[in-house]
């Protein structure tokens, strides 16, 4: 498992649309069974792609997804998690990134408290590294 990945707060999770072009988010990631996971909604567009095409990179990146021109691209094969799987990385997204997990969660909270919809990362992605 790569250490640049391993003690990274955040990661450029890219992924491919039809017409194959590339899209890059951020996302907080945690080493998952042989591989890299994080939690999305279950609607996400990232989940969308996956399911169609399961190739994806991984690259630390910061908070606004820059990634360095001297970064690592991982390259790897990227599926969609469900159930329990899915709640396994939840709770260590929730331990690796405490009091930014209870800042979000908070955050989600008052949106639903004032009738805004809100989505629960209740899915997740895991991306098993190629090369």
């Amino acid at each position: 498992m790569p250490a640049d990945l391993d003690a990274a707060k955040y990661v450029s999770f890219t992924t491919y649309k039809k017409d194959g072009n590339p899209v890059s988010l951020p996302v907080w990631v945690v080493p998952f069974d042989g591989g890299y996971a994080f939690t999305t909604d279950h609607d996400a567009f990232k989940v969308k792609r996956v399911r169609r095409d399961s190739r994806a990179t991984l690259a630390v990146c910061t908070f606004k997804g820059q990634v360095a021109p001297d970064a690592t691209v991982h390259v790897g094969t990227a599926v969609v998690l469900d159930g329990p799987d899915s709640q396994r990385v939840a709770d260590l997204v929730r331990k690796k990134y405490r009091v930014m997990y209870l800042a979000i969660i908070a955050q989600s909270a008052m949106r639903r408290l004032f009738g805004k919809a809100s989505h629960a990362a209740d899915t997740a992605i895991k991306v098993t590294l190629t090369k």
